[in-house]
């Protein structure tokens, strides 16, 4: 782990002296590169904490969180709740989401918060409270936890009212499944998987242009919701911006910190978005629209990118970008994650669901899934010893 966190820190920091020469703002570029390492560390330590208790022990932790989010999100949308909820909120954030209007639009209720600063963050943590309790006792799974994980999770879906929550079941059905095939001794059978596993990250990369080109196919309800600005947003002009990074600075992107070497790429990226946003369009559509011009004039491109997949891809480039899965991967296997290809893919998809990479929640996924799935290593090793 120590010679991983050293190569780590010696790509970072090569990554960001290159990047000087023509960095607009060093100083927000260093600021980033701290804030990268801060993050890791936290996580570190949660993984830390977390692969020390026994699985069934962090099954039972989860489920608990998923059961006290939930209950604080039906109080909350149902039980009066809220007022008490929005005052603690004003407390804690500076500055929080408090749409109404646009969770009526889109969603047919207001969504709850849970005292978090937006509702998106508590449909991303529930859905990884879900992954952790099926996945860190994946040998207790059977018809009564699936029967009890299937309330649950129509449950949040109603209450909750987050998509992110179908990328968290997506997780639990292919860790599932990964589970029951790295059990069999026959070569084959592990093939099937890594080469199901290695079309599940093409699946994945590919989805945005693959729906972008079925609206133009086929239009109906798929054109509806690709040309939707909250899902532009959030997918499609991340992956604008991506391609104009490959064709601009595909070795080492636009480095971190680097909005203002990609503002003008950015514009361009999420100009239908910025077009309804100036004509008044579907504004409740629009992910604070406030907040996305504010950002423009401030020159925190970054900001715009609720994907964080894309996003660590666009700073750290095509070449900088896999020499860094290169190395976490490394680190995750010198700290015993032997499935490192379904971790990988799990972070990959609840990268889709949030933004940012120099902030601890960006990479919380990576280290939970992680930390639930070491037990199956320490599993496979009782089994065969027995």
């Amino acid at each position: 782990m120590i010679i991983a966190a050293f190569l780590l820190l010696t790509a970072t920091v090569a990554f960001f002296a290159l990047s000087i020469p023509y960095a607009v703002d060093p100083s927000r570029r260093l600021l980033s590169l701290a804030q990268l390492y801060v993050a890791l560390i936290t996580n570190y330590g949660l993984f830390l904490g977390l692969s020390s208790l026994h699985s069934r022990t962090i099954s039972r932790l989860f489920l608990s969180v998923a059961v006290f989010m939930l209950i604080v999100a039906t109080l909350e949308v149902y039980f009066g709740l809220r007022p008490f909820v929005d005052a603690v909120r004003s407390v804690i954030h500076r500055e929080y989401y408090d749409d109404t209007t646009r969770d009526l639009a889109l969603y047919g209720a207001v969504r709850p918060s849970v005292f978090a600063s937006e509702p998106s963050l508590v449909g991303i943590f529930w859905g990884l409270s879900l992954c952790g309790w099926l996945l860190a006792d994946v040998d207790r799974f059977g018809i009564r936890r699936l029967v009890v994980a299937s309330l649950l999770t129509a449950s949040a879906v109603f209450v909750i009212r987050s998509p992110t929550i179908f990328y968290a079941v997506t997780i639990c059905v292919i860790g599932l499944i990964v589970d029951r095939l790295r059990r069999s001794p026959n070569p084959g059978v592990r093939l099937i998987k890594s080469v199901s596993l290695c079309a599940c990250f093409i699946v994945v990369i590919a989805s945005t242009s693959l729906l972008m080109h079925a609206a133009d196919e086929f239009g109906g309800l798929i054109e509806n919701i690709v040309n939707g600005d909250s899902f532009y947003s959030r997918q499609i002009g991340p992956y604008r911006l991506a391609s104009s990074m490959a064709d601009t600075s595909p070795f080492f992107g636009f480095g971190l910190g680097g909005d203002a070497e990609m503002t003008p790429y950015a514009i361009d990226a999420f100009s239908p978005v910025i077009e309804n946003m100036i004509a008044g369009i579907d504004a409740a559509d629009v992910d604070s629209v406030r907040g996305m011009g504010l950002n423009f004039r401030e020159g925190k491109a970054s900001h715009l990118l609720t994907n964080s997949f894309w996003q660590f891809w666009i700073s750290f480039g095509i070449l900088g970008g896999a020499i860094v899965v290169a190395i976490v991967a490394f680190a995750l296997a010198e700290l015993g994650v032997s499935e490192i290809g379904f971790v990988l893919l799990g972070a990959t998809l609840m990268g889709q669901t949030m933004g940012a990479v120099v902030i601890a929640p960006a990479w919380t996924p990576l280290f939970v899934i992680a930390a639930v799935t070491v037990g199956w290593a320490h599993a496979s090793r009782a089994t065969k010893a027995s």
